[in-house]
């Protein structure tokens, strides 16, 4: 496992930033923000055979770090604040040192890319199930807890299908709460 503080993820190529941290009693977690000011070189993706922007200048990141669930997400927005991609890791616990919660990455991923880069519907997949099986026969997972990620990345795409994730169902109202309070517009 990989132990992964929130504050460190997806910012290597972030040369300047907002950064909001928020415990929040209903998700029993916390919420960051991380708006990029800056950044050195538009980060890109693929979908559906397309080339797409996944973070730049202006775009936003969301991140949900759920204390009594077996997963992280991340929403990545745009720069006119739609949702991109949702991304989950799956994790073997969190929680918090030093003030930045922090999880144990278990190496296996669940994305659900959005119709903003699909130009269809939502998009779920199971990501980085070679680097999960290899994780366990080299012993850095054991049985149970790499049944347990597999338990967990089923029932989370599930829940993705039926569109009953709180964390999706709640997301672009916490981006717009947060980026109010923090007075952000796109235009900083």
């Amino acid at each position: 496992m990989r132990q992964k503080f929130i504050d460190k993820v997806y910012m290597r190529e972030v040369l300047d930033k907002k950064w909001y941290l928020e415990k929040d009693e209903k998700l029993n977690g916390y919420i960051a923000l991380k708006y990029v000011k800056e950044i050195s070189k538009p980060l890109t993706a693929f979908c559906n055979g397309k080339k797409y922007v996944g973070l730049d200048k202006g775009y936003s990141i969301l991140e949900y770090v759920p204390l009594d669930r077996n997963y992280n997400c991340r929403v990545f927005f745009d720069d006119k604040n739609m949702p991109l991609c949702f991304y989950f890791d799956i994790n073997n616990g969190s929680g918090i040192e030093n003030d930045i919660p922090w999880y144990d990455d278990l190496y296996l991923d669940v994305t659900m890319e959005c119709p903003t880069i699909t130009d269809m519907g939502y998009y779920i997949r199971l990501d980085d199930e070679n680097e999960f099986k290899m994780a366990k026969k080299e012993g850095k997972i054991d049985e149970n807890t790499y049944l347990k990620g597999y338990n967990t990345a089923t029932s989370l795409m599930q829940e993705l299908r039926e569109h009953k994730n709180d964390i999706v169902n709640r997301c672009q109202f916490d981006l717009y709460r947060i980026k109010s309070l923090l007075n952000i517009s796109n235009f900083d």
